[in-house]
């Protein structure tokens, strides 16, 4: 089971005991265009991921319906990013009506980790597109789904076309297989030894052994990986008689009484064992190799079910149970790779994680997964909070992919919808005397043999319709319903008792295959049925377009993978993936197909370790007529900037006509043409082409943009057209770097924000410097360029003669902390105010802004870039390298009392706040840089807070200390 949500509902509970009778759905394979149109039915490779030098196999399927004979070339180009890498083509003569499939042949580069765009043209008849993943890891970029139905009635050709389906049209790499298992601590079912032909899993459900290996197997075709699921702590009931101990288990109380579990009400239960529990370790990986060695998989995806506090051991000790999971997974991570290198991928599920979430921090930082794997719930409804995320845990993991589990609008009962009152009624009412229904009433008096609801509905396409049915059931216990598709037996329906009959629920349903066109579908109570509902009405449920696009792209654009899909294109509407209460119109299909070719072709520009975040202010971009965020406030167009080695990236998502919740049903957005826009960008950095590429536009190409570049009062700024905005555009630049001499940034020639420049006081450097930063969202931004990943001193050249005042520095749109600039002795005198922070090697935005809380009037000359050691008490360096210099940092307020030539010319420097939490970090100043020689150092504490130094009042540290410069 997907056993995740730390607050389980009711209805999330009954929901098992309401799919307990699903059947396997045999509907007919469904091969709508895959990011195709015209002549040019669908386009293809044979793989899902390649590595370096593979021979890839492109197919496209072309059907001629131009009503004459249709003859010319076929052309493939293959682009990386912008530059087309191979073209060739064919050419091929159809005649009205004819179908046929092409192939073109292309032997992937060598280069590791690269996505490619290939771009299919039959001249003006039709076009079509899809990607090319060249990665020898799946890690890299996991575009994860899923399979959850291993019935004896699927063949091996079913499999294979189910997994085909994913890998072709989707792009599918990397396949959660959910519930495989017999018991949760007994994963394979053997019988003498033997294993199983088949079994039930948790919910009753058939695993049938030889349709899972076909399945496998046709996930190793396509050069995926097959990842079983499995939970860290959970066995069922009756563990004892598989071995497992109780005191290895995890309880709720320090005397062992209660043992931790999840009991589902209706048989099922799953005890709880302790992570840290060597006993534990050995057996439950025991079972993890056997699901590798016997199952052929290449991975175990592993899951909890969340936070839970006041954890003990069988001994009674408390357990850290968020800090028990790094250990496990490490640990299993050594076995898995002793086993088998080649299949010991493992993630972990970081339930509910979001921003400061339990256990997020530890997993996402210390954990050796091989990607990040988060189910969000509704710690984080924004997209800026689901963004804000995304950056921490793939900060906190140097960069790895992380693939998010968000069901989309989770809960709804959306769809078209037919009142139960407007059907066609036998031997039942109507009645309002509820509250809470839709339409104009409800069906009352459902009670008896005989009673009917017969509703026609509209089928618009062929495919998968889910029928949902609103109910309220008061009467104490389960009714049941016989449900019948053009007259034909379906399956009984469960209809729940909830606590009266105003409470009304939509958990009931079921998913059948239905052609264009008018059907009946009939709720008969007949013999052998049972109690009493009032029905409400039946909704053809389905997702919700317009917010599972804007959703995908804020996922994709902030550099996470979206896990939705499944067999048969289903979506997850649910954390318990068989659940089919939604389906997935043609026209969602057809936009998932794009945007996975999207997101694999651009994998570069999107997810790679290097795309570093720019910040979020406003005052980098500009678009006529339209009004922009940095946060996706509602209404808006949100912006998101990010920089790799060669591009500046702004991704715009439109949020017009929609709020900033990304989980629940949206509206289509205000699609927007011509955007005149502006970029701002670093002085030191020129734009040499702009481009633009969209899933939502021909198919992901990328289109060239005619640019100029130019000077205004906020700063550089390179000026385009942007043709056209749907849900998402990604804009790229290519762009050079000319790093200023000694990395000094001047203030005047910087992204300017409310402010203005000057020349009217004597000693700065440059051509002036930055004037009138005094009032509340003033602001200067700078473009940097860190030449090394290392610690480096922000150190911003100021003039004061007023009142002392502060900043925030914001690095990659993230607080960095807060410095103050005290008064210089006049607007003629310079000093520095800093600020030490880690930069990764590359370009990054460093920001100082004039913040709610900050106050009074500075002049702004530069900034100044400097490497920098940090010491503190913590960490007591005794040497850096020559050319460095040296960041003190302590808890108090005072001065490091320094000299650098052995305690002669000694100097106070005075430490200063930087806005740090840590209370032990919160006061930092640096000195240097230094190319040889020993520096003495001891401190002298301000105890009265009176800032000034004095030597016969103020408290001395006591001790000598001394830093050699190598």
């Amino acid at each position: 089971m997907k056993a995740s949500k730390v607050q389980m509902s009711i209805s999330w509970l009954l929901l098992f005991v309401l799919v307990l009778s699903i059947v396997p759905l045999t509907g007919p394979a469904e091969r709508a265009s895959a990011a195709a149109s015209g002549i040019v039915e669908r386009v293809y490779t044979d793989k899902s991921r390649y590595d370096p030098s593979d021979s890839v196999t492109i197919t496209v399927s072309l059907h001629n319906q131009t009503g004459s004979t249709w003859s010319d070339d076929v052309v493939v180009r293959i682009f990386y990013l912008e530059t087309q890498v191979y073209t060739s083509s064919q050419a091929v003569t159809l005649t009205n009506g004819q179908s046929d499939d092409i192939t073109f042949g292309w032997t992937a580069p060598a280069t590791d980790y690269r996505g490619y765009f290939v771009r299919i043209d039959a001249d003006t008849a039709g076009s079509g597109a899809t990607a090319i993943d060249v990665s020898s890891d799946m890690a890299k970029y996991p575009r994860y789904g899923f399979i959850s139905e291993m019935t004896s009635a699927e063949t091996s050709t079913m499999s294979t076309d189910k997994v085909n389906e994913l890998a072709q049209d989707y792009h599918i790499n990397a396949w959660q297989f959910y519930d495989w298992m017999w018991r949760h601590e007994k994963v394979i079912k053997r019988t003498g030894g033997v294993i199983d032909s088949t079994w039930q899993d948790l919910f009753n459900r058939q695993i049938d052994w030889s349709t899972l290996g076909n399945q496998i197997d046709a996930v190793h075709d396509q050069n995926g990986a097959a990842m079983a699921y499995a939970m860290i702590y959970a066995a069922r009931e009756n563990y004892p008689t598989y071995g497992v101990n109780a005191q290895w288990g995890l309880y709720e109380d320090a005397t062992h009484t209660k043992q931790f579990d999840f009991n589902f009400g209706f048989g099922p239960i799953l005890h709880w064992f302790n992570p840290l529990n060597a006993n534990w370790q050995n057996y439950i990986f025991t079972e993890y190799l056997d699901a590798i060695n016997a199952g052929d998989f290449d991975g175990i995806h592993v899951d909890q079910f969340g936070q839970r506090n006041n954890v003990y051991d069988y001994n009674g000790n408390p357990v850290n149970l968020a800090q028990s999971f790094s250990p496990f997974l490490d640990a299993a991570k050594s076995a898995l790779t002793t086993n088998n290198a080649a299949k010991d991928h493992i993630t972990y599920n970081i339930v509910d994680g979001t921003v400061d979430g339990w256990a997020a921090d530890d997993v996402s930082t210390n954990a050796d997964v091989d990607f990040l794997y988060s189910e969000i719930w509704y710690l984080s409804n924004s997209y800026k909070q689901l963004k804000d995320y995304i950056d921490d845990i793939r900060a906190n993991s140097g960069g790895k992919a992380a693939v998010l589990a968000a069901y989309m609008n989770y809960g709804e009962n959306i769809g078209t919808r037919y009142e139960a009152e407007s059907a066609s009624l036998t031997n039942v009412s109507t009645n309002t005397n509820h509250t809470g229904y839709t339409g104009s009433g409800f069906v009352d008096q459902f009670a008896n043999s005989g009673d009917k609801a017969s509703f026609t509905i509209s089928a618009p396409e062929d495919g998968y319709y889910s029928l949902v049915f609103r109910f309220a059931n008061a009467t104490g216990s389960e009714a049941k319903r016989n449900l019948y598709v053009d007259n034909v037996f379906n399956k009984e329906l469960n209809f729940y008792h909830f606590a009266n009959w105003d409470t009304w629920s939509h958990d009931t349903y079921q998913q059948v295959y239905l052609t264009q066109g008018s059907h009946t579908v009939d709720v008969r109570y007949d013999v052998g049925n049972s109690g009493a509902i009032n029905l409400d009405s039946l909704t053809l449920g389905a997702f919700d377009d317009h917010s599972i696009r804007l959703a995908d792209a804020m996922m994709a654009a902030s550099g996470a993978t979206h896990l939705e899909l499944g067999e048969d294109s289903q979506m997850l509407a649910h954390e318990y993936y068989p659940n089919r209460s939604k389906s997935v119109r043609n026209s969602l299909k057809d936009a998932l197909k794009d945007h996975y070719t999207f997101i694999t072709a651009y994998e570069n520009l999107l997810f790679d370790a290097d795309v570093v975040n720019n910040d979020t202010g406003s005052q980098f971009l500009n678009i006529t007529g339209v009004t922009t965020s940095g946060d996706a406030t509602g209404n808006t167009v949100w912006q998101i900037q990010k920089r790799t080695p060669d591009y500046n990236i702004v991704h715009l998502i439109n949020l017009l006509n929609n709020d900033n919740q990304w989980r629940n049903s949206a509206s289509q957005p205000t699609f927007k043409t011509n955007l005149a826009t502006k970029v701002y960008i670093g002085n030191d950095e020129t734009i040499t082409d702009v481009f633009v590429a969209s899933p939502d536009l021909d198919h992901g190409t990328t289109e060239e943009l005619s640019f100029s570049t130019g000077t205004d009062s906020n700063g550089k700024y390179v000026s385009f057209t942007i043709p056209n905005l749907k849900y998402w555009d990604m804009i790229y630049m290519k762009r050079t770097f000319s790093a200023p001499s000694n990395a000094i940034y001047e203030a005047e020639t910087a992204v300017k924000t409310n402010v203005s420049t000057n020349t009217d006081h004597a000693g700065y450097t440059g051509s002036g410097f930055v004037d009138g930063f005094a009032t509340a969202n003033d602001g200067v931004s700078f473009v940097v360029h860190a030449d090394t990943s290392d610690d480096y001193a922000l150190r911003f050249r100021y003039a004061n003669g007023g009142t002392n005042a502060t900043r925030d520095v914001f690095v990659d749109g993230k607080y960095a902390g807060t410095i103050g600039f005290d008064n210089t002795g006049s607007w003629n005198s310079w000093g520095y105010g800093e600020l030490t922070a880690q930069l990764d090697q590359g370009y990054h935005t460093v920001v100082l802004w004039y913040s709610g809380s900050n106050a009074h009037a500075i002049n702004l000359d530069h900034l100044d870039l400097d490497k920098t050691y940090i010491w503190n008490f913590n960490v007591p360096i005794t040497s850096i390298p020559a050319g460095y210099r040296i960041t003190f940092q302590a808890g108090l307020p005072g001065w490091v009392h320094w000299s650098d030539n052995n305690w002669t010319n000694v100097t106070d420097t005075k430490l200063r706040g930087n806005g740090s939490s840590n209370g032990d970090l919160d006061y930092e100043i640096s000195v240097g840089p230094f190319s040889s020689g020993d520096i003495d150092f001891t401190f002298l504490w301000d105890d009265n807070n009176n800032g000034s130094a004095e030597y016969g009042t103020d408290r001395w540290e006591g001790t000598d200390f001394e830093i050699e410069v190598d």
